[in-house]
C-alpha cells in the first residue's frame, strides 16, 4: 500500500472524501459508482484541525507526521486555493512535502489558477515553475498503483525474454540474489554505525580538549584554540548530519528494491512489517532511525555553539574591564 496525504481546502473537503479517496482506494469508479477494482492508496487523514482543543498549531504537528509517512502528496486545487489564508495552511503543508522530498501530484478538477505557493525556483534556471504537473484523477490512481508495484523493473532483459518454464527454473537464483541484497542492507547499517562511532569519538575528544585547554593554555591563545576547535566541531557535525541523510536515502532505496523482489516470493515480510508499524503510528509516535541518529550531532553542534558564545562573551567582558 502507498501512503497518500491529500492537501486541500475546507471547501473541497466533500469532494475529497466523496470522490477522490473512494476512487484512489478502488471503492468507486470515476463516475462514483461502487466498484471493487482494488486500489493501492492508503489515505492518511488529518484528524486535528486548526480549532484543535490542544492549541491552534496542533494540526501542524499532526500534518508533519503524516506527510513524513506518506510516499505521495496530492494537492487538490479549488476556487479558494489562491486565498491568503490557504497560502498559510496549504502552502505550509506543501513546503513540508518539498522539505521531506515527497512525490507531489496536482489535481485541478475545474481548471482553477495555480496558486503561487505551488511555484518553486528551478534548480538550474532559477525560474519559478510548478513543483509538479497537473494530472487527471485517473492518471493519479494509475501512478499510485504503479508506485505500489514499483516504477523500476528489477529483471534483466535476458530474463524477460525467457519462457515461463525457464523463469520458474531460475527461482532459486532469485532467492539467492534476494539474500545477498538483504545482506547488503544489513551491511549498510553496520557501516552507518561505524560512521556514528567515528564522529561521536571525535566530538567527545574535542569537548574533552576544550576542558584541557581551559586549564593549560594561557590567554589569549586559549580563546583562539577553543574557538578553532569548536568551529571544527560544528563543521564536522554538519557533515555528520549530511552523511546520515545520505545513508537514510540509500537504505530507503534498498528497501524499495527488496519490496520489489518480495513481490516474486510467497511472502512480503518487509512490506508487512512496515504496514504493521504504520498502523501503530496512529497511537504511538514513530521516529525513524535517521531522525533519531541526527539528534546526537545536533546536540554536539549546540554544545560547540554554546562554547563559542561563551568565549565571545568572556572576550567582550575582558575588553570592557580593561
Amino acid at each position: 500500500m502507498v501512503n497518500v496525504f491529500i492537501v486541500h481546502s475546507g471547501k473541497d473537503y466533500d469532494y475529497v472524501k466523496d470522490t477522490v479517496e473512494p476512487f484512489l482506494m478502488g471503492l468507486e469508479d470515476e463516475n462514483g459508482k461502487p466498484a471493487n477494482r482494488g486500489g493501492s492508496a492508503n489515505i492518511l487523514t488529518l484528524e486535528s484541525g486548526e480549532n484543535s482543543s490542544r492549541n491552534k498549531d496542533a494540526w501542524k504537528k499532526d500534518a508533519r507526521k503524516l506527510i513524513k509517512m506518506a510516499q505521495v502528496v496530492i494537492v487538490v486545487i479549488g476556487d479558494d486555493s489562491t486565498d491568503f489564508e490557504k497560502a498559510q495552511t496549504m502552502g505550509w503543508e506543501i513546503d513540508q512535502a518539498v522539505k521531506f522530498n515527497k512525490q507531489i501530484m496536482i489535481l485541478n478538477p475545474a481548471d482553477f489558477d495555480i496558486p503561487s505557493y505551488l511555484y518553486k525556483p528551478d534548480r538550474f534556471t532559477q525560474q519559478n515553475q510548478p513543483i509538479a504537473p497537473q494530472m487527471e484523477l485517473s492518471q493519479i490512481k494509475e501512478r499510485i498503483d504503479n508506485f505500489a508495484r514499483g516504477y523500476y523493473n528489477i529483471f534483466s532483459s535476458r530474463y524477460q525474454r525467457m519462457d515461463d518454464d525457464a523463469k520458474v527454473s531460475r527461482k532459486n537464483e532469485l532467492m539467492d540474489q534476494y539474500k545477498l541484497f538483504q545482506k547488503s542492507s544489513e551491511d549498510l547499517v553496520a557501516r552507518r554505525q561505524s560512521v556514528n562511532s567515528f564522529y561521536l569519538s571525535v566530538n567527545s575528544a574535542l569537548v574533552a580538549l576544550v576542558g584541557i585547554v581551559m586549564g593549560v593554555v594561557a590567554m589569549p591563545a586559549k580563546l583562539w584554540v577553543i574557538l578553532f576547535m569548536s568551529l571544527t566541531g560544528i563543521i564536522m557535525d554538519i557533515s555528520w548530519i549530511n552523511i546520515l541523510d545520505a545513508y537514510g536515502t540509500l537504505n530507503a532505496a534498498k528497501m524499495k528494491v527488496i519490496n520489489l523482489m518480495e513481490e516474486q516470493l510467497p511472502v512480503a515480510l518487509y512490506d508487512a512489517e512496515w504496514r504493521v508499524m504504520s498502523d501503530k503510528l496512529n497511537n504511538k509516535r514513530y521516529v525513524s532511525f535517521t531522525d533519531s541518529e541526527k539528534r546526537i550531532p545536533r546536540i554536539f553542534a549546540a554544545l560547540h555553539t554554546v562554547i563559542i558564545i561563551g568565549v565571545a562573551a568572556y572576550t567582550l567582558i575582558t575588553l570592557i574591564m580593561h
